[in-house]
């Protein structure tokens, strides 16, 4: 397994992944900042609604930003086997179909949990910079931080199978811009459909439920929302034990 991790990791040179996150960190730092500093005054940098408002912040954009983003990653790495009919090749090596799906999906995922962890390293940086006086919570931000990495694993999983079952990668990115366009749309119309809508989970963190209040919005903190996390794992686990059985490009 460990001399399989070494031959994936090489294969990726040329590859876009670095360029690919990269992007993707920076345009989701940019959206937070503009929510952490456009807060001003000693009671909004000590107001915990404030601070719970730039991680709501994260949480939505990534219905918009992670599902392309997963698709596009879960597409190069099938398709480095797909180029060159690679398949066959390592299965007449005697590598068992089960190694190479488990240390291909490991590689990309390993790649993103990267990108996730240095994108929020950055966005508390600026939070500290900013002069931000509430204590972060690092109980909730841990669960908030587990969960999301755990949906970002069950949609990279979803694409990673169509991507295995469907040799024409469009098919996996198209199903990832409609599902996050419908995934934006119900999360604000319908709480109950976001539940089984994959692409809204990530909406399902957010911790701050605005009231308008004459000519003002209130927010309140609302408590932690564990069905994102208790569904992708459970739906994780699943997802993985069916892709050993897919048989690839049909």
């Amino acid at each position: 397994m460990k001399k399989l991790f070494q031959i994936e990791m090489r294969k990726y040179r040329g590859l876009p992944v670095v360029r690919l996150l990269g992007l993707s960190v920076i345009i989701n730092v940019v959206i937070c900042a503009l929510v952490i500093f456009r807060v001003k005054g000693a009671n909004q940098l000590g107001d915990i609604v404030k601070l719970y408002q730039v991680f709501d912040n994260n949480a939505v954009f990534k219905i918009i930003s992670a599902p392309i983003i997963l698709a596009s990653l879960a597409s190069m790495a099938v398709q480095l086997e797909n180029r060159h009919k690679m398949w066959k090749m390592l299965y007449s090596s005697g590598v068992h179909y089960s190694s190479i799906y488990a240390v291909k999906f490991t590689y990309i995922y390993l790649c993103y949990l990267v990108s996730q962890v240095i994108e929020w390293v950055i966005i508390l940086l600026l939070v500290k910079i900013h002069g931000f006086t509430v204590n972060i919570p690092l109980a909730r931000l841990e669960l908030f931080a587990l969960s999301m990495v755990l949906v970002s694993a069950v949609v990279l999983l979803l694409h990673y199978l169509l991507s295995l079952k469907w040799s024409n990668q469009l098919i996996s990115l198209s199903i990832a811009l409609v599902g996050s366009l419908v995934g934006m749309l119900v999360l604000f119309i319908s709480k109950g459909f976001a539940h089984i809508w994959i692409y809204s989970w990530y909406g399902l963190l957010i911790s701050v439920d605005m009231e308008r209040v004459g000519s003002e919005f209130i927010g309140h903190l609302r408590s932690f929302n564990a069905f994102p996390f208790i569904a992708s794992l459970i739906l994780g686990i699943v997802l993985f034990q069916l892709g050993k059985h897919v048989k690839v490009g049909d």
